[in-house]
């Protein structure tokens, strides 16, 4: 009889040991989320991946029938739930207090349409009782136009219907214009830059800016895009036969550098930035070598490098924000003039702020090379974040300082507090002025009435009785 009632034991353990689940229609999942929502996906190019949990908190184990998509899978939508990838899942046990891991993602196929259109789906969890669950899937995709290694030898024109997301180079060959309307954007991959041997005309406008950018789409956390972090794709190069260029209305940010003008005959127009920013940069915003450039109406901010990096040449900036609030790691100076290597024939600033986290943000650099000596650089009309007894008693004609005031701190309002519309927690920058900046006030009328009568949002700067410095105008309704 002793081997019978052994066997009873072991028969008794194992049926108390069975799971049971329970089929009452009160017993409901919860979800960390009722919709996973993606942002703009371009199509062909998978999404990145998204998260919700599923948990059971009834008090009684469940046993899920099934979980599917309801689309079949014909959606796009890709889900993994617990490590099981596919479309449909059978049987799917959440003991009580236990959850589930769900992972989402989704590949849009190409429509032919310039527009954004939503993707719609739902995951399905259906349960014992007869009843089902679901959360939601949503997704807008992009048709784009595809770059890869693409050189123009010849003149060309792109247009703004749909973005143009750039791998590996983005070239324009000596003696060809590449022309860019209004409402184009370039989302370049990481690595992927533009070459400008020929010449490059950009003209956008204030309700269709063009855009360069990288090409991530989605986000790093919940309260940070990777386009606001730096070093998401190359930069813009204009080579050493590369001349006459002209960039209107146009936003650069988020790359390894901003703009890069090698070395030119500085007799020569080599780039005329106008309404335009470069912001967020890895390297130097905008850096020239012996160049002739024009600057106005523009903003140079958060650079690594410098905000602007002058090496000798022409350069004339007017009405125009340089302010280094870089918030990743060591950053240069908004300003760095020098006569590196050529002489500094003009470095004359009018109406401009320049600004930043240091107590000097103008960094000068002559040197006493026997053919560089020329060292020639003005301000008018500006708000300067340095030293008060740097500047000096120095007036123009004759000195470098005229009606200049120092933004230092001491005042009311200084540095960052120029522009309260900051937010360092979620690295959101907005250069807008504070109605207590030194900057308010502090501009040209001159230049106001002859050159920039509004300013970089298209507000006017006549409004006042004197403009601001910087590129953007605070209105007194404001």
């Amino acid at each position: 009889m002793l081997p019978l009632l052994v066997l009873s034991s072991v028969l008794s353990v194992s049926c108390d040991d069975e799971e049971t689940y329970t089929t009452s229609p009160s017993a409901l999942l919860d979800f960390s989320a009722d919709t996973v929502r993606f942002d703009t996906v371009f199509t062909t190019i998978g999404s990145s991946t998204q998260l919700f949990k599923v948990y059971n908190r009834g008090g009684e184990s469940l046993m899920l029938p099934s979980i599917r998509l309801a689309s079949g899978g014909r959606s796009g939508f890709r889900v993994n739930v617990d490590g099981m990838s596919g479309t449909e899942f059978a049987d799917v046990e959440v003991r009580d207090g236990d959850s589930l891991y769900v992972f989402v993602e989704v590949t849009v196929d190409p429509r032919n349409e310039d527009n954004p259109f939503l993707l719609r789906d739902s995951l399905q969890f259906h349960l014992q009782s007869g009843l089902y669950q679901q959360v939601q899937l949503e997704a807008y995709g992009q048709d784009m136009i595809v770059l890869r290694g693409v050189s123009f030898a010849t003149d060309t024109t792109l247009t703004g219907e749909r973005p143009y997301v750039v791998y590996d180079s983005l070239c324009v060959d000596s003696g060809a214009i590449l022309r860019l309307s209004e409402g184009v954007r370039l989302h370049f991959h990481s690595g992927a830059f533009m070459r400008v041997d020929g010449t490059l005309k950009a003209e956008g406008s204030v309700e269709r800016p063009i855009v360069f950018r990288g090409d991530r789409l989605d986000n790093m956390f919940d309260y940070l895009p990777y386009d606001r972090l730096d070093n998401q794709w190359g930069g813009i190069t204009l080579g050493a036969s590369s001349y006459d260029n002209h960039l209107n209305f146009v936003d650069i940010h988020s790359g390894g550098w901003g703009i890069r003008c090698d070395s030119a005959d500085a007799a020569l127009n080599k780039l005329t930035i106008e309404n335009s920013v470069i912001h967020n940069v890895a390297g130097d915003a905008l850096s020239a070598v012996n160049g002739r450039l024009w600057v106005g109406n523009t903003e140079l901010t958060n650079a690594g490098g410098h905000c602007l990096r002058v090496r000798g040449g022409d350069v004339q900036v007017v009405y125009s924000t340089l302010a280094n609030f870089y918030p990743w790691a060591y950053r240069g100076a908004a300003l760095s003039l020098s006569n590196e290597w050529c002489p500094l024939i003009r470095a004359d600033f009018r109406s401009c702020i320049v600004t930043g986290y240091s107590s000097n943000e103008l960094m000068l650099w002559p040197t006493s090379a026997p053919d560089s000596l020329t060292f020639n650089y003005r301000f008018d009309h500006c708000l300067l974040n340095v030293p008060a007894d740097s500047i000096g008693a120095d007036t123009l004609p004759g000195g470098r300082y005229f009606q200049v005031r120092v933004d230092s701190v001491g005042h009311e309002v200084s540095h960052l507090g120029n522009f309260p519309l900051i937010d360092t927690d979620i690295f959101y920058y907005d250069f807008s002025l504070d109605s207590m900046s030194q900057a308010i006030g502090a501009g040209h009328r001159d230049d106001a009435l002859n050159l920039y009568p509004l300013d970089r949002l298209g507000r006017s700067r006549l409004e006042d009785e004197v403009p601001d410095a910087g590129a953007q105008e605070r209105l007194s309704s404001e």
